[in-house]
């Protein structure tokens, strides 16, 4: 038994989505599936969200929460898809990975992070901008017989 208070409100609202997309598949797709699978997305489902597909336009068309695809994805592949679909399902998803990975590479370059002209810019300002704000001011404090001379003036003066 899962305590459902540890699953987040995000896996909670996914396990609904599948039971609803799970209700609508034909009775030999849905047999496929484990039954303790099926009690698991009944046990932590949110039993008040009531998902609002329109299943008429196919599974494509509707935009469902990342969490339920990633659930989705994992039940097809586990448990619906024969063996020939498996592999290519495992090799798009290797292909989808690795171009993933490709576009973080050339995004976090630490070669190429520093090569923009606007960063660079933004540096230049930011280097002006702490030399003028750091400009050292010389404070020079009054001797002490300069103090007592000043203040011997001023009782004089009155």
């Amino acid at each position: 038994m899962v305590k459902v208070d540890v699953v987040s409100d995000d896996y909670r609202i996914a396990a609904t989505e599948i039971l609803d997309i799970i209700e609508h598949l034909s009775l030999n797709a849905t047999n496929k599936i484990p039954l303790q699978l099926l009690e698991f997305f009944k046990e932590v489902s949110m039993k008040d969200y009531k998902p609002k597909f329109d299943y008429s336009q196919g599974l494509e068309k509707i935009s469902f929460t990342p969490k339920t695809k990633a659930l989705l994805a994992m039940i097809y592949r586990n448990y619906l898809c024969s063996e020939e679909e498996r592999k290519e399902f495992d090799k798009k998803l290797f292909e989808n990975e690795e171009k993933y990975q490709q576009e973080l590479r050339e995004k976090y370059n630490p070669d190429n992070i520093f090569k923009n002209e606007e960063v660079s810019n933004i540096e230049e300002n930011s280097k002006e901008e702490n030399n003028q704000n750091t400009a050292l001011i010389e404070y020079k404090e009054k001797k002490w017989y300069h103090k007592i001379f000043e203040k011997l003036v001023s009782l004089f003066k009155k």
